[in-house]
């Protein structure tokens, strides 16, 4: 059985913060653990995950030790939201202002208010090359869905947090979190990479201009050697000696440029922190999608804190998306985003 590329690419980076080698295909993981991650995950020291190897699965074994072990170490706090207003009406306007369709008629049904789960998850990036450099982001996913919330970090602090002791914490959040903690890491490695853009602008800038200076000091250097075998007075075995260097100078400035390659190449790695998970009151409000004959209806979540309807989730590759791409399959209508719907066609 074929696992998901989600699921592959969260294994890889899990097994990886732990000290594990990885080699990552599009339908399976080859692995090579240390004694301890053999130890956790029950694995052999050599395991291939996915296709023709151990299965990954959604609620598998395995995926659940993985869970474990990107979440077991993180300080985690559970909360509850107070909401002073939740919206009552106007959410056809939002449709097109904060969920969009590209293809068939959404309307606006029953409304209901409800009570939903987000997780807020700090993580610590530490970026390794010539240069060192750190720091901390925070993402914010539905713990349901996996979809992303912008801006609910910042703003949560605002809407009178209680926090449950130990003992005292209410059964609405869920007890599977693989799609939140997947798809959290994933937007971490995101943030991160915007956080770092200076750092990789900087480094690249480095690189190229040692490697500029490289090849100009090799290009002179033979343009010297080649101009001094012009020399009257070098006897033979200094001129054979001088002209084995200089078709050796190639070679050495390649070696000379992965030298460099090597110094300026950059190592992120992201490492949960610290978690919280909340219980917010919503707006619930159901939306009939019709797409040609098929008809789909579907639950939108209107945020208090951000203000604004969650975005949904792709189907296909569980990207978060504000613009919905519809589509037929099998009989029935699939909520894809652009890229998903683009490879389709």
């Amino acid at each position: 059985m074929t696992a998901d590329p989600e699921l592959l690419g969260f294994a890889a980076e899990v097994i990886q913060k732990h000290g594990g080698d990885v080699e990552q295909r599009s339908d399976h993981v080859f692995a090579l653990l240390s004694p301890d991650l053999c130890s956790v995950l029950q694995l052999p020291e050599e395991v291939q995950l996915g296709d023709g190897g151990e299965p990954l699965l959604y609620g598998g074994t395995l995926l659940d030790r993985l869970i474990d072990l990107a979440t077991g170490r993180v300080p985690l706090v559970y909360a509850r939201l107070e909401a002073p207003y939740l919206k009552k009406e106007g959410f056809e306007n939002l449709l097109g202002k904060d969920i969009g369709f590209a293809a068939g008629r959404a309307s606006v049904g029953v409304r209901a208010e409800a009570r939903t789960t987000y997780m807020v998850l700090a993580c610590h990036y530490v970026a390794l090359s010539d240069e060192r450099k750190e720091g901390l982001v925070r993402v914010t996913v539905h713990e349901n869905t996996g979809s992303i919330i912008a801006g609910l970090e910042q703003e949560w602090a605002g809407f009178q947090p209680q926090f449950f002791a130990p003992g005292s914490i209410p059964p609405h959040f869920p007890i599977d979190l693989t799609l939140a903690v997947s798809a959290a890491l994933k937007e971490a490695r995101v943030a991160t990479d915007q956080e770092l853009s200076s750092f990789f602008s900087s480094m690249r800038w480095r690189l190229a201009r040692d490697v500029r200076n490289t090849r100009e000091y090799y290009e002179a250097l033979g343009n010297e050697m080649a101009a001094g075998l012009s020399n009257p007075n070098l006897g033979e075995t200094q001129r054979l000696d001088r002209e084995a260097k200089l078709r050796g100078l190639p070679d050495e400035m390649a070696q000379k440029t992965r030298d460099l390659e090597r110094k300026y190449r950059i190592r992120v790695v992201v490492t949960a922190r610290a978690a919280m998970r909340l219980l917010v009151p919503v707006a619930q409000i159901m939306v009939h999608l019709q797409l040609s004959s098929l008809k789909r209806s579907l639950k939108l979540i209107w945020n208090p804190v951000t203000r604004r309807l969650d975005p949904l989730v792709c189907e296909n590759c569980r990207e978060s998306m504000r613009t919905v791409h519809p589509s037929e399959k099998d009989g029935r209508i699939e909520l894809l985003c652009f890229s998903c719907r683009k490879k389709q066609r």
